[in-house]
């Protein structure tokens, strides 16, 4: 993967996730990244707070402004261990679980989808899923709260 295309990959996956962007001219602004556009660079965050603690619904930030984007706390679920817990779980074949890293999405047997949000399908192997998945994110809860 090209340096350029993992630096989209990395600010894809800080969608709907809390940021600090700190600016070239010392601001600071907190929110949730709601998009962002490479070419030109810019950036914009909802329910944005700066440092003064002015209160914005949204912010569209010129990249050119900004020095740091920062995140305070790390994602939870990670779809690469997920999958591999899932097929050792549940004795799948590698080739039944297909891993879309870029989009955060499993999907199992072309009927399940596992993304940070939860589990989508129906029947006995989505309830395994289900259970597997609410398992996984309480273990990493109390992994991250030590």
């Amino acid at each position: 993967m090209s340096i350029s295309r993992r630096v989209v990959y990395d600010i894809n996956s800080l969608i709907d996730k809390t940021v600090i962007i700190k600016l070239t001219n010392g601001k600071t602004y907190t929110g949730q990244l709601s998009s962002f556009e490479i070419d030109p660079f810019m950036v914009s965050i909802s329910n944005a707070k700066d440092n003064e603690n002015n209160a914005y619904y949204k912010a569209i930030i010129n990249g050119n402004t900004i020095s740091e984007i920062l995140i305070k706390n790390a994602p939870i679920f990670d779809v690469k261990e997920f999958a591999s817990l899932i097929e050792k779980s549940l004795n799948l074949r590698p080739g039944d679980i297909k891993v879309y890293e870029e989009a955060g999405v499993i999907t199992i047997l072309e009927k399940i989808k596992v993304t940070e949000n939860g589990v989508e399908g129906s029947g006995p192997l989505a309830q395994r899923v289900y259970d597997l998945f609410n398992e996984y994110i309480e273990k990493k809860k109390r992994e991250t709260s030590r």
